[in-house]
């Protein structure tokens, strides 16, 4: 990948990575990135060098993009909250068609939907508990241990693609805080919410990599789970008078911004890799019929008789 196209790449990543339904790791699918960066984050040992002048320019694209989405966001979403919950929906819920192809599946089993309904019961069960047993009018109070929690959930959304906690973030009451700390560097945020995310991406990339190989479906489930539950949480009820108008609009428009989005996106599949024990054959070697292919070129020449006939 070019320079240029990979600080676009992370600049977009980086605007993504605070506004929901806009899945960042999912362009990093589409143009070739996933695998490899996920390989390297998984495995941070293993040529450090070389990986960090191959997607150094990437993460500092991501910083800066960050960086200027959070300086927007944080001006848009203090002063019209809930417009801009609105358009956040909206593009949310154009990550649903997809998302619901993909969750579809080769099984019929009621069992195999269990992913989908335990992050959808973790949601209600968390709107339970903050209507019925918070105590009225309680608030968090945000500190190194919730800002760690949060930057875990920020790290895991960045590596799973079609993955965002952001209504999370925006229910609990914390995301204006968030976007205001980003925007003006606050340490006593910054710290424990990196310290959260990097901390989670190096723990969780492989297992994130052989999710999407291996269990591809099953994961779908469980984010379409979370985004429905998310929605729903959310929610702040329609306004009066000309604010409907204008919030109808923006759920309207941030849906069909989202399908576009995600319909050049979810083109190409995650790619796949041949077991590594085994071997690959030329491209124009031909399988021995009754041979299989791995052992096909040590198959030893016949044997020439020697000069007595034997």
């Amino acid at each position: 990948m070019s320079l240029p196209l990979q600080l676009l790449l992370g600049l977009w990543v980086g605007v993504a990575g605070l506004m929901p339904g806009v899945s960042g790791s999912a362009f990093l699918v589409l143009f070739g990135v996933y695998r490899p960066l996920t390989t390297a984050l998984a495995q941070p040992t293993v040529n450090p060098a070389g990986n960090l002048r191959r997607f150094g320019p990437f993460f500092l694209a991501a910083a800066i993009g960050l960086l200027l989405a959070s300086r927007l966001l944080a001006v848009v979403f203090t002063r019209h909250a809930v417009p801009t919950t609105f358009l956040f929906m909206g593009l949310m819920l154009g990550l649903l068609p997809n998302l619901i192809r993909q969750a579809g599946g080769s099984t019929r089993s009621r069992a195999a939907w269990l992913p989908f309904v335990v992050t959808l019961g973790l949601c209600a069960a968390l709107a339970w508990y903050r209507r019925h047993l918070a105590p009225p009018d309680a608030a968090l109070t945000p500190g190194w241990p919730l800002w760690t929690v949060i930057g875990a959930g920020i790290g895991l959304g960045s590596i799973l693609p079609g993955l965002s906690v952001s209504f999370l973030i925006i229910y609990l009451g914390v995301y204006s805080p968030l976007l205001h700390g980003v925007a003006h560097l606050d340490l006593a945020i910054l710290l424990p919410v990196a310290f959260g995310a990097v901390t989670t991406i190096l723990l969780f990339a492989r297992l994130a990599n052989w999710l999407f190989l291996r269990a591809e479906v099953p994961t779908v489930r469980g984010i379409l789970g979370l985004i429905t539950g998310s929605l729903w949480l959310v929610f702040p009820g329609w306004p009066e008078g000309r604010a409907k108008i204008l919030c109808l609009a923006l759920l309207t428009g941030g849906f069909g911004l989202s399908t576009l989005l995600n319909r050049w996106v979810a083109a190409p599949p995650l790619e796949s890799e041949p077991p590594p024990s085994t071997p690959l054959l030329p491209e124009n070697q031909v399988k021995p019929p009754g041979l299989d292919a791995a052992r096909a070129k040590f198959v030893p020449p016949p044997r020439q008789p020697d000069e007595t006939g034997r």
